[in-house]
């Protein structure tokens, strides 16, 4: 799917080091699960290569509520309508979403 989104950014290089390998997340998602991460929360990072950022200016979106958990069914309307009415999502990486 992220592939489809950022098809220049995300494709591997033909040789050489793939900054957008999935094993250049994969020490950070550990540590996020580990002890270590316990007083981590509400933050979005942006890995890539060598690098980790922490993304400033997230704020809440709309949302929605009822008084019973979701179905599987309702989920997808669900989202669909929240995403019609949030803003924009800011570029990452500087590549703007389609």
């Amino acid at each position: 799917m992220t592939a489809q989104l950022f098809p220049d950014v995300m494709e591997a290089p033909e040789e050489g080091f793939d900054a957008m390998a999935p094993e250049n997340v994969a020490p950070l998602v550990a540590w996020l699960a580990s002890a270590a991460s316990k007083d981590v929360t509400g933050r979005v990072f942006e890995v890539y290569g060598g690098t980790i950022g922490v993304a400033n200016g997230w704020t809440r979106g709309p949302d929605f509520t009822q008084d019973h958990r979701f179905s599987a069914d309702e989920v997808g309307p669900t989202v669909a309508a929240l995403l019609r009415d949030a803003p924009p999502p800011v570029p990452l990486l500087g590549v703007s979403s389609p």
